[in-house]
C-alpha cells in the first residue's frame, strides 16, 4: 500500500517531515508539469534523488564543483559501458577507480537532493506517491555499493533546512520563479506509481494526532472527518510548526527569532521559557505559563540568572548544540531553576538550543507544568530550531551586505 496526495494540499516540506518522523523506507515520486523527481528514503532518512533535468545529474554536479574532470567522468562512463550487465552506479564506479574522494561524493549527493527539493518547492501543483519498501537503483541512488559497506543516509532535517534556505535566497535574488496556479495540470498521482491502491490510513503513518487538520485531504487522510459545525479545534503541533516556519522567513533579529521559538514551544508545552546564553550563565528572558496563564502568551522578562556548571544538563546542550527531551533530575534544574519557577509535576523536560553558526545563543526550556508528560514532535521542533538559526544567519548576513553597500 502506498502513500500519495497532492502538493496543492500538502507541501513537499510536510511530506518529507512526515516520512522522516514515521521512519518510512521507499521511493517518493513527485510529478509536476515539468517532469518527475524522485527522493529515496531509508528508515526516514534521504539517501538519494533523481531529477528530470539532465543538467542536474551527479556527474555534472561533481564537475561543476571541481572535484572531478570531464575526462574522469568520460572514463567512468566508458567503464560502465564495458561492464555490461555488471554495470555499477556512476558514483560507485568513480569511487572504485579512485576518481573521486568519498567526502566529495557525499557533498555531491547532498547537493543533488537539495537541488531536487528546491525545484519541487517552486511547484504549486503536482502529485506525489510513495512506493514503500521499494528503493530504485540507478546512477542517482545508493551511491556507495554494498561491498564497500557504505550505506549513506543524510540527516533529513539538515538537508531540508538547507534546501529551504537555498530556495529563499534564489527566490529573493530572482533566480527562480514559482509556478502559477493556472499552469498546465500535472499528471495525476495514479500516473506516478503502478503500485495499485495508493491510499493509506492515518494510523498506518502513525498520524492519528493530526485529525484536526483543516484542509482538503490527500488520499492518506480519507479516514479523517472535519469537526462539527461551530466547533473550534485546537491547532495541531504540525500546524503550529508550519506557522512558525512562515514567521521565521521574515525575522531580522535574534530576539525576534527567540520569541518565535518560545511561542512555538509554548503552544505545545504548558510551560516554556527563553534562557539567553552568556559565557558563564543563562539569563531568563520571557516565559509562557510561568508567572501568567499560558493563554496570555509571553509574560514579562524574568531576569533571574543560572550559573553554568560543568556536567550540568544545560552545559551539555550548550556544548553539543543538540536538544534534550526526557526525564532529568539535574542539580541545576532542581536547585536553581525550579527555585525560581516552581518544579513541574513530571520530570520530563525539553531544552531546545538556538544556534547562530556553531554557537548556541539561547535555549528554550519547556516542561508539562502540573500535567503528566505526553508525546511531542521532537524531530519537528529540532527542524524548526535549525531553520530558525539559518533564517537569522541569512538575515544578519544580508544586513551586513547592505551596510557595506551604503
Amino acid at each position: 500500500m502506498s502513500f500519495s496526495g497532492d502538493l496543492e494540499y500538502l507541501s513537499i516540506v510536510d511530506v518529507i517531515q512526515l516520512l522522516h518522523s514515521t521512519r518510512k523506507t521507499g521511493t517518493l515520486r513527485i510529478v509536476g508539469r515539468k517532469g518527475e523527481i524522485s527522493l529515496i528514503f531509508n528508515d526516514g532518512y534521504i539517501n538519494g534523488a533523481s531529477h528530470y533535468d539532465t543538467g542536474t545529474r551527479t556527474g555534472t554536479i561533481l564537475i561543476e564543483a571541481g572535484v572531478i574532470s570531464r575526462d574522469d567522468l568520460d572514463r567512468a562512463l566508458a567503464l560502465q559501458a564495458q561492464a555490461g550487465l555488471n554495470r555499477r552506479p556512476l558514483i560507485a564506479t568513480l569511487l572504485e577507480n579512485n576518481l573521486v574522494a568519498k567526502d566529495d561524493a557525499y557533498r555531491g549527493l547532498e547537493t543533488l537532493i537539495e537541488l531536487s527539493i528546491v525545484e519541487i518547492l517552486t511547484w504549486k501543483k503536482g502529485s506525489f506517491a510513495l512506493e514503500p519498501d521499494t528503493v530504485q537503483i540507478c546512477d542517482e541512488f545508493r551511491y556507495f555499493p554494498e561491498k564497500l559497506q557504505e550505506e549513506l543516509n543524510l540527516p533529513t532535517e539538515h538537508v531540508l533546512m538547507d534546501a529551504l534556505r537555498i530556495y529563499d535566497e534564489k527566490k529573493r535574488d530572482g533566480l527562480i520563479v514559482d509556478e502559477e496556479l493556472h499552469d498546465e495540470e500535472p499528471p495525476s498521482a495514479a500516473a506516478v506509481s503502478a503500485a495499485g491502491d495508493l491510499t493509506i490510513s492515518a494510523d498506518d503513518l502513525g498520524l492519528g494526532d493530526l485529525d484536526t487538520i483543516k484542509r482538503k485531504k490527500p488520499t492518506f487522510h480519507e479516514a479523517l472527518r472535519d469537526e462539527p459545525a461551530g466547533s473550534i479545534a485546537a491547532p495541531t503541533p504540525a500546524a503550529v510548526l508550519k506557522e512558525a516556519m512562515v514567521q521565521l522567513k521574515k525575522v531580522s533579529s535574534l530576539p525576534e527569532t527567540a520569541l518565535i521559538l518560545l511561542k512555538t514551544v509554548g503552544a505545545i508545552f504548558p510551560r516554556a521559557l527563553t534562557l539567553v546564553a552568556w559565557e558563564k550563565e543563562l539569563v531568563a528572558e520571557r516565559g509562557i505559563g510561568i508567572n501568567t496563564e499560558p493563554a496570555a502568551g509571553p509574560g514579562p522578562v524574568l531576569g533571574f540568572k543560572l550559573p553554568l556548571s560543568t556536567g550540568s544538563l544545560f552545559s551539555f546542550v550548550l556544548d553539543k548544540g543538540h536538544l534534550f527531551f526526557g526525564k532529568s533530575h539535574d542539580q541545576l534544574l532542581r536547585e536553581l531553576l525550579y527555585g525560581a519557577i516552581t518544579p513541574p509535576a513530571d520530570a520530563t523536560v525539553l531544552i531546545l538550543p538556538l544556534k547562530l553558526g556553531k554557537r548556541v545563543v539561547s535555549v528554550t526550556y519547556a516542561d508539562f507544568g502540573t500535567l503528566p508528560a505526553t508525546a511531542v514532535p521532537v524531530d519537528l521542533l529540532a527542524s524548526c530550531a535549525e531553520y530558525a538559526g539559518l533564517s537569522i544567519e541569512s538575515a544578519l548576513s544580508h544586513a551586513q551586505q547592505s551596510a557595506k553597500k551604503d
